[in-house]
């Protein structure tokens, strides 16, 4: 008797035991998928915020007369100051056939280099406060830090003649910009923002460094 009682509670016990085994290991499954599922949107929300960075370019208008030219400026520490002085009206000066020029009233962070050769549209920093727009393409002994350039210069050199002429220069306005990430309930939307690059992830703006805008 003694021993069909200890069999069975052994069976009992024995049950009881895979229960809270069988138990625990689906309350763990469950914190691994909860887990899993958290890292993922983390992973989804650091890879967009990492891509913007990387492509946080701002975009430009130059206006020239009835003519409108896109530009984009360079993702650097001078392309953001001089994105911060935006909108521009100035008065570029004629130079060499190849360029206009116009110094600024505020000195910008330089990162000047030897470009060897200059391109038509574009648009450079000498110095640290002379702003120059090139409508030709020539070889170049001097340096320069790039501020960015037109993306079709088709027509620029026409645009902006032989002599002095004057130039506006303005953000683009506000765009919203294709989904480009999205899993489960997890949804992340670029947003450029007057000249600024955004993320807009589950209804919230951030920058691209991460911080919350609103």
């Amino acid at each position: 008797m003694f021993f069909c009682g200890f069999c069975e509670n052994g069976s009992y016990l024995a049950n009881i035991c895979y229960s809270i085994c069988a138990k625990s290991s689906n309350f763990a499954v469950k914190i691994r998928k909860c887990k899993i599922k958290k890292m993922k949107r983390l992973f989804i929300l650091f890879f967009a915020l990492s891509t913007m960075t990387l492509m946080a370019q701002t975009p430009i208008n130059i206006i020239v007369g009835s003519k409108t030219f896109t530009a984009t400026l360079a993702d650097s520490e001078t392309g953001e100051a001089f994105a911060a002085l935006l909108p521009l009206t100035v008065t570029m000066n004629e130079l060499n056939g190849n360029e206009k020029y116009h110094y600024l009233s505020t000195s910008l962070p330089t990162a000047a280099y030897q470009p060897g050769t200059i391109h038509a549209g574009d648009l450079m920093l000498y110095g640290n406060n002379c702003l120059v727009l090139f409508y030709e393409t020539f070889n170049t002994s001097y340096s320069y830090t790039r501020l960015g350039a037109i993306d079709n210069p088709s027509g620029l050199a026409a645009a902006l003649g032989s002599g002095n002429v004057s130039i506006r220069l303005e953000n683009r306005q506000t765009t919203d910009l294709t989904p480009n990430v999205q899993s489960d309930d997890v949804q992340c939307t670029k947003v450029l923002c007057n000249g600024q690059l955004y993320i807009r992830y589950n209804g919230t703006m951030y920058n691209v460094q991460g911080g919350i805008v609103k």
